[in-house]
């Protein structure tokens, strides 16, 4: 490669690296954050899915902004963003504090990632396009892989606060180091409109949808309130597509949507991802609340994930030419598919070991599909809508990782309710429905729980300590099953894929 591509592509490792980092780093965070502030497993959800959704809702505009305005710049404003909101959650005197300043981090990181993806995108020829995607992807997983023994380290030392130091100081040093190393923007940029109804819209129907959701198992699905969440999301989605007819500059626009190949891809790149995102949510907490591991510990005990999925999406990108993408996410597909099976049959009795082959199957397919997809995505839309293209593959992946999490999260709390109704009763042991939702994937240690367990015989707590790790299982269990379905959903959009379009010509 030449001396300018190498100097761009370390001039976005550095914010590559700090995106991925973050992303995954604060999913190990999750039950320090619910010893502190008492809070339960479906708000600390939201750690993760407020910044999946405002990361996933503001790409598109991020995309525009960085294709009429230039891309350089938008790194830079972004980055602007994510450093002051890195510093609000280091300093968050409240679960809530925090996921606003998780909120902000997603809109400084939705403004920066299109223009890093453009940027390898549209660097390099045409030919080698596959191979600087996949190499930004493969950047910002391994920014995944060593997120979560960033946040271990950090909680491990006493204080989950310092991951966000740690967010900081990347943060930082990313901002000294792309003014130097990325060439300023030379070319005369489209004028681009940013439709901001749009995004509202979907940002709400979105919204209204994960808190439906979150607050399902609380109030009863039939609760009125739940329905009419249900109904206004509904509404929200099925006039998203009737507005987007109307602006000049539309969110999606209409002609590149309506491409058959490049609907094929946008749901090749989000089928998979709730597989995922519930691993990296739960693994680490089934670690520590299951086997009663270390922060520390559970976080390095998602290694095997994170860098199967680091090393294959490095991979997919030499590979696209090769073998091409069609047979790359039917076999990445496939693996997934396996990896969900082997989730929906786990015992506990198996061990951490027990867990590592589903690990393996979920992180190696995943890797090799997600690059592919955004590549044929990005090649459909042409170089003048690559940041565009780009933002809404993204878009389309952290929308259905959040969903996929919110729904997840909605059936393992149902599996793990009934569970533990079911052992309380036969243990005799009358206790609130308010305290039996503190027991639901409780945090050891918790105050709140210790409380509850004192209430009890001596001869009943450890008893009902099974009880509450034996549903945690179980509602992971359950929880797979939609994960499952989707993933074999994809196997099917794979094969649908016209290959010859986007398999780049002379490997």
């Amino acid at each position: 490669m030449k001396r300018s591509v190498t100097s761009l592509l370390a001039g976005l490792g550095i914010p590559t690296l700090t995106i991925g980092t973050d992303f995954t780093g604060a999913l190990v965070l999750a039950t320090p954050i619910e010893l502190e502030f008492g809070a339960d497993i479906t708000t600390t959800q939201w750690v993760l899915n407020i910044y999946a959704l405002t990361f996933a809702m503001g790409m598109v505009a991020g995309g525009k902004l960085a294709d009429s305005y230039g891309r350089r710049r938008l790194l830079l404003i972004g980055l602007v963003i994510f450093v002051t909101a890195s510093l609000g959650c280091a300093l968050a005197p409240s679960v809530g504090w925090l996921i606003a300043a998780r909120a902000a981090q997603g809109v400084g990181s939705a403004i920066a990632w299109p223009s890093i993806l453009a940027l390898a995108a549209t660097w390099l020829s045409e030919e080698k396009r596959g191979f600087a995607i996949g190499l930004v992807l493969g950047i910002v997983t391994f920014g995944n892989v060593i997120g979560p023994a960033l946040g271990g380290i950090a909680s491990g030392l006493g204080d989950w606060r310092a991951f966000f130091v740690i967010n900081l100081i990347l943060g930082t040093l990313s901002l000294l180091l792309v003014p130097r190393l990325v060439a300023r923007d030379t070319q005369d940029w489209p004028e681009e409109r940013i439709d901001f109804i749009g995004i509202a819209l979907l940002a709400s129907a979105v919204l209204a949808l994960l808190y439906a959701l979150d607050v399902g198992a609380d109030w009863g699905w039939t609760d009125p309130r739940i329905l009419a969440l249900f109904i206004v999301a509904l509404a929200l989605f099925s006039a998203f597509p009737l507005w987007e007819k109307r602006p000049a500059s539309p969110l999606i626009p209409l002609n590149l949507l309506h491409g058959r190949q490049f609907q094929l891809a946008l749901a090749a790149n989000g089928l998979v991802v709730p597989a995922v995102f519930l691993l990296f949510l739960y693994i680490p907490q089934y670690l520590q609340k299951v086997y009663g591991w270390h922060i520390f510990h559970a976080s390095i005990g998602s290694l095997p994930l994170m860098l199967c999925l680091s090393i294959f999406s490095v991979l997919s990108g030499r590979l696209y030419g090769t073998i091409g993408p069609q047979k790359l996410l039917l076999f990445g597909y496939t693996l997934v598919t396996l990896g969900c099976i082997l989730i929906t049959q786990f015992s506990p009795a198996w061990g951490y070991w027990g867990l590592v082959p589903a690990m393996i199957l979920i992180g190696t397919g995943s890797g090799l599909s997600v690059g592919p997809a955004g590549t044929i995505a990005v090649g459909a839309a042409g170089q003048a809508r690559a940041g565009l293209a780009g933002a809404l593959s993204f878009m389309v992946h952290l929308t259905m990782g959040a969903i996929g999490v919110g729904a997840g999260t909605a059936v393992f709390t149902a599996a793990n309710a009934r569970h533990l109704a079911a052992g309380l009763e036969r243990l005799s042991l009358k206790v609130s429905p308010a305290d039996q939702g503190s027991l639901i994937g409780a945090a050891p240690g918790s105050e709140k729980v210790r409380a509850i367990l004192d209430s009890f015989p001596a001869e009943a707590r450890g008893k009902v300590e099974t009880l509450v790790r034996d549903g945690f299982n179980m509602g992971i269990q359950d929880a797979y099953w939609l994960a499952l379905a989707l993933a074999a959903l994809g196997i099917v959009v794979a094969f649908r894929l016209e290959e010859e379009q986007h398999t780049p010509k002379g490997g």
